[in-house]
């Protein structure tokens, strides 16, 4: 049996950008301008991995394909560990939408400052992708300029892999047959040393402990809506349900008082992932919508949105 021929997808090459002169470094929910290295926010355990509360599925994050916008992944810290989160962007070519995801994730910045990005823009990107899902993407070095710790270097590899697998089956590129997979070269060559740690061998795949246990796939930061907003994501199960909480951004930060809160059911058993979604209606103004675990708020992914009394 001879196997599929691959598709070689457009090539693009972008201008090279100037490195930023301040580093990285994780603070609260976010990264501040400090030291030279961004670093888990505790030691990494090489021997242990990069073991979180496993999801038992990944198939749900993705949702529904969204034509003629990119899904690209971002790096958020959650307590003690660093996760994965999506946002959706404007496509603005009709080229290759791997080449297209993989250079706005390293150029560009999240949309919600709880997310971040470790990685430099890259000065060339091209893909394929055969009849098996595999997807080669071939990337310049000058992107791997940040210097990460061993446990950000590995986020940050698998930042690429999610974002890769997500655009290619975004744009129907992929076969519900193979599990999708990425072989990363760094200037045409295998077995680059990526952020000085991780090696690039073989063939990649998602590693789902990274995933976020909760995430807002929609509404995205800055979305408008109303004057009804309906909230869907994903979630680990803990005890069958997430809480959500909506509060109303008062001189340019969220109210202690909620306007709504309330609880979503989680259809899959303790420890796997489940869709989730609830509605609310709201006057007219800017919120805050949360959804997270128990009463400490654990795992918590916020967004920002804007409510209008009418919206065509």
């Amino acid at each position: 049996m001879h196997e599929a021929p691959q598709r070689r997808l457009p090539h693009r090459r972008i201008a090279l950008g100037l490195l930023a002169a301040s580093s990285l470094l994780l603070s609260g929910c976010g990264v501040v301008a400090a030291t030279p290295t961004t670093s888990m926010p505790t030691p990494f355990d090489e021997a242990a991995g990069s073991v979180s509360a496993p999801l038992s599925v990944t198939a749900p994050s993705e949702g529904k394909p969204a034509p003629g916008r990119l899904p690209v992944y971002w790096l958020g810290v959650n307590g003690s560990n660093v996760h994965l989160y999506r946002e959706f962007q404007p496509s603005e070519t009709s080229g290759d939408p791997i080449v297209e995801a993989v250079v706005a994730m390293t150029s560009d910045k999240p949309a919600d400052p709880d997310y971040f990005n470790p990685w430099s823009k890259a000065g060339s990107v091209t893909a394929s992708i055969s009849g098996k899902n595999v997807i080669t993407v071939d990337i310049s070095s000058d992107a791997f300029k940040t210097s990460l710790d061993a446990g950000m270097a590995h986020r940050a590899v698998q930042q690429l892999v999610y974002t890769a697998t997500a655009a290619a089956s975004n744009a129907g590129l992929t076969t519900v047959k193979y599990e999708p997979s990425v072989v990363l070269l760094v200037d045409g060559k295998a077995g680059y040393r990526a952020f000085g740690h991780e090696r690039l061998e073989g063939q990649l795949q998602r590693d789902a402990s990274l995933m976020a246990p909760i995430w807002i796939i929609d509404p995205q930061q800055g979305d408008g809506t109303g004057p009804s907003l309906r909230v869907h994501g994903t979630a680990v199960s803990e005890g069958g349900q997430v809480s959500w909480r909506v509060e109303p951004i008062v001189d340019g930060r969220p109210a202690e008082d909620a306007v709504q809160t309330g609880y979503a059911e989680l259809e899959a058993p303790t420890g796997g992932t489940s869709l989730y979604s609830f509605s609310v209606d709201l006057a007219p103004g800017e919120y805050s919508v949360s959804v997270f675990h128990g009463a400490e708020r654990a795992d918590e992914d916020s967004k920002r949105v804007t409510v209008y009394s009418d919206v065509n």
